[in-house]
């Protein structure tokens, strides 16, 4: 009798079906993916409002660092993917947040910070400086810039004309970011030193770059960001497996022990922007408190506040501290809910503590 000689069909077929099935599964979820994305795009059309990479930039100037300054010429909306704000900015060409240029800059009062002073979240005629003014009656304008600090404050003010001077300056001091001990010298020269190659190896980025990779092209991203802020328990779990930031997380950049030689440096650098400034100009720091200072009472946060404020006095520097102010309101009105800024009511607070102690500095009165 006869054998049949076996069929190596199935044996050759097998891993060919696994390997297709996968590659269609693949084919099919790309193309699934695809059309979420366009679907998002119609129905969530202001999704690229959320990406603040389109509208900062760097800024190189000669003797100084690199600064970050904003897009100039950019007019849009910024907007938060949790709902917090959605904020109108214009640019000018010199990359500031007014619609006049530099030049326009001569005898109005200056704020120069970061972002908090940049009025991130708010109108740019709500920001603390521009309430202050307001209720001095006198011209304002900003030199402000997010994601710097007291070297880069330095670097906006030597950017400006030398012909435009400034009626009086407001400086926004953040506790939570500003407070380091600085070498401006040196990133003056690494500002200006060729870029060196660094030897290739294989690292998966942090997943902040993902992270904002993904805000800047992708509607459906930010779609899913906002579903998922919206509800709270799933908010918490990410937390918990910091895939976010908590609303107000505690850090702390630098050990206790090192908090004298930090304090002093920060303001032996305050001291230096002061000092570069036209000869008699009204000068004032406004201190912006840690979000746990105001939230929790933080002693930590607390004593860095209040240690800046002393030295600053002892340094015959002014002094604004908003926190009086904030307390009997509350971190939950003074910042957004989840993005960490002022809200306009904490700019508000500010800028008229700011505006009587310029009275007090130049003894005018409104107008004046």
């Amino acid at each position: 009798m006869k054998r049949r000689r076996r069929s190596h069909h199935y044996h050759e077929s097998g891993p060919r079906s696994l390997l297709g099935n996968l590659f269609a599964a693949l084919i099919g979820l790309v193309v699934a993916l695809g059309l979420a994305e366009g679907a998002a795009r119609v129905m969530f059309p202001r999704w690229a409002e959320f990406d603040s990479t389109r509208f900062i930039t760097t800024a190189k100037v000669a003797g100084w660092p690199d600064v970050p300054i904003a897009r100039p010429g950019f007019d849009g909306w910024f907007s938060q993917n949790n709902g917090d704000f959605r904020a109108h900015l214009q640019i000018n060409e010199s990359g500031l947040r007014d619609l006049d240029p530099v030049a326009a800059a001569d005898g109005r009062l200056w704020e120069v910070g970061d972002s908090f002073t940049f009025g991130w979240g708010v109108a740019n005629e709500e920001s603390f400086g521009a309430v202050a003014a307001g209720q001095l009656g006198w011209p304002w304008y900003s030199v402000a810039s997010p994601g710097t600090d007291v070297c880069g404050y330095r670097t906006l003010v030597a950017r400006m004309p030398k012909e435009a001077r400034p009626k009086a300056v407001l400086m926004g001091l953040t506790i939570e970011n500003d407070l380091m001990e600085y070498d401006c010298p040196a990133r003056t020269a690494a500002s200006a030193a060729e870029p060196v190659p660094e030897k290739r190896s294989f690292r998966l980025p942090p997943l902040i770059y993902f992270k904002h990779g993904l805000t800047g092209i992708s509607a459906l991203y930010n779609f899913v960001a906002v579903s998922v802020k919206q509800i709270s328990s799933l908010e918490s779990l990410l937390v918990g497996l910091h895939l976010i930031a908590p609303p107000a997380a505690e850090l702390h950049q630098f050990p206790e022990d090192r908090v004298e030689e930090v304090l002093d440096s920060t303001v032996a650098e305050i001291g230096r922007l002061n000092e570069e400034l036209p000869a008699g100009t009204p000068f004032a720091v406004v201190l912006i408190p840690a979000r746990l200072d105001l939230m929790k009472a933080d002693p930590y946060f607390r004593s860095l506040r209040e240690g800046l404020a002393s030295r600053l006095a002892a340094k015959g520097i002014a002094v604004v501290d908003p926190y009086p102010s904030f307390e009997p309101e509350g971190a939950a009105k003074i910042h957004f809910a989840h993005d960490g800024h002022w809200s306009a009511l904490g700019h508000r607070l500010a800028g008229e503590a700011a505006a009587k102690r310029l009275t007090e500095l130049t003894g005018a009165g409104p107008g004046q």
